[in-house]
């Protein structure tokens, strides 16, 4: 990396999502990373840019604070867009936000498509001011699912639908686009974070090796503990019994989790006699469908949040993720540190934090059955579990990095670098 500047640095950090109590990962990162923040007095001055209901200043200290912006032209516009996980912006550029990222030294986009990266790069390239980029959700291959599933909610699953999805494979060409989309804006930033060794190795034959790094998440081993746990809890305020094995589920309840492939299995396995509950912390469409499936064998409670999230993790006997399309899960490490095994998707990017059967399992496809015999491994041999869940928790205290430890080691010396960039002058790109 490059020698730092003069100190304190000004970092703009662009969430094109609203900021809510209910918001997803992506969200919650950053509020995490602005708490560490507050410790880098002196050394950082940091605003996270989110979307909100009206023109607001959160603050945090005197160097950290939230600002909200209300959205140009909202995805809540379009009525057939609800199934859409998280509304953002579509304008091509936001004056509100541009004003308030031309004194930066630095422009932190987490995203490459909508309106606060859009702008970001308009502003980057007239002011220049250096460009950094971090991607949380594979917006591509969400394109692609929300696309099919947009179409059929439109048109029904008759002939229409067939000429858009086999024939024009219209959800294959929207991803694609994402993708292009995604390269042309980190080729224009001077400093490029990923989230998976493999995107890495990948990156840096695409652009100098100094100019890529690895974006880790951090974990707070002290509030998600397995000292939490508490049955007696987990029956009164969900009614869950006893005897039944506890498969949890963070996350928002549709199918680009694919959720109702976990909802299969625990039916299967519920046929079969098991005493099996799946509780789903979340909202989204398939919830209902769980519920009406799964009867006694599924708890469905919304959106679970603060303490009652990690007495939650503790309570639970085992945790289950068959989603193949995250970025990052903070919901795994969350479960790790819980004490609880985990059963992930192979293709799901986080089974690099699992030592199968030590750890967790990880599932080769998604397959309902497969998946099924994954839960009832764990879910027929208590003793096993247990330990995979102490391993699990060994493995957090010694391996999983705090939220300080990724702001200071993975964030702060790439916003340092490209500051350094912006005092000798330039495009934004890292190229004089």
């Amino acid at each position: 990396m490059e020698n730092a500047p003069s100190l304190p640095i000004k970092v703009s950090v662009l969430v094109d999502l609203i900021r809510s109590p209910n918001a997803g990962g992506h969200v919650k990162s950053w509020e995490r990373f602005a708490e560490s923040a507050i410790r880098q007095a002196g050394t950082l001055d940091l605003t996270v840019h989110f979307l909100g209901d009206k023109e607001e200043v959160v603050p945090l200290a005197d160097n950290v604070r939230f600002r909200l912006h209300p959205p140009r032209f909202s995805t809540k516009r379009f009525g057939f867009l609800s199934h859409v996980p998280d509304h953002t912006d579509l304008a091509f550029y936001h004056p509100g936000l541009a004003k308030h990222l031309v004194t930066c030294d630095v422009i932190h986009t987490t995203d490459a498509f909508f309106t606060f990266a859009r702008t970001a790069l308009k502003v980057s390239r007239r002011h220049s001011i250096p460009l950094v980029n971090s991607i949380h959700t594979d917006t591509p291959s969400y394109t692609r699912v929300y696309t099919a599933q947009t179409v059929e909610r439109v048109f029904g699953r008759g002939l229409a639908s067939r000429l858009l999805l086999n024939g024009l494979k219209v959800h294959l060409r929207a991803e694609r686009y994402m993708l292009r989309r995604l390269a042309g804006h980190q080729r224009h930033s001077a400093f490029v974070l990923v989230s998976t060794p493999d995107d890495c190795e990948r990156m840096r034959q695409e652009m100098p090796a100094d100019r890529v790094g690895m974006l880790r998440r951090g974990i707070d081993t002290a509030f998600f503990a397995p000292a939490k746990r508490d049955r007696a809890w987990l029956q009164q305020r969900f009614g869950v019994s006893p005897d039944q094995a506890v498969v949890l589920f963070v996350g928002r309840l549709s199918r680009g989790k694919n959720v109702l492939v976990l909802m299969e299995a625990v039916s299967r396995l519920a046929a079969e006699g098991l005493p099996i509950c799946l509780v789903c912390a979340g909202q989204g469409d398939e919830r209902q469908v769980i519920v009406e499936r799964l009867g006694r064998s599924a708890c469905c409670p919304g959106v679970v949040l603060g303490e009652d999230l990690a007495r939650l993790y503790a309570s639970a006997d085992l945790f289950a993720m068959p989603s193949e399309i995250e970025v990052f899960c903070n919901v795994v490490q969350e479960a790790m540190a819980s004490g609880l095994p985990t059963v992930l998707a192979q293709r799901g990017g986080m089974g690099r934090l699992i030592a199968p059967d030590e750890t967790g399992i990880i599932v080769g496809d998604r397959s309902p059955e497969s998946w099924a015999g994954a839960l009832k491994t764990l879910c027929t041999d208590a003793e096993h579990r247990a330990a995979m869940g102490r391993a699990a928790r060994a493995y957090a205290e010694k391996e999983l990095p705090s939220w300080d430890d990724v702001l200071a080691k993975d964030l702060l010396p790439i916003w340092q670098s490209a500051a350094a960039l912006k005092t000798r002058g330039g495009d934004g790109t890292g190229r004089p």
